[in-house]
């Protein structure tokens, strides 16, 4: 089994999460992958309520 210590959800949008999105929007596998290890979510809704 794997056990996954599960981190506070961060609502605030930040400068990451604008990249996620745009590198997502773009096919821009390059940068989604850089984006995501340095912690974003995928499934955090940006202000209009869509996800990468």
């Amino acid at each position: 089994f794997l056990c996954v210590k599960l981190k506070q959800r961060n609502t605030e949008w930040g400068k990451y999460d604008e990249r996620l999105m745009k590198a997502t929007e773009n096919g821009d596998i390059e940068k989604l992958t850089a984006t995501l290890k340095k912690g974003t979510s995928p499934t955090k809704l940006d202000p209009e309520g869509h996800s990468a």
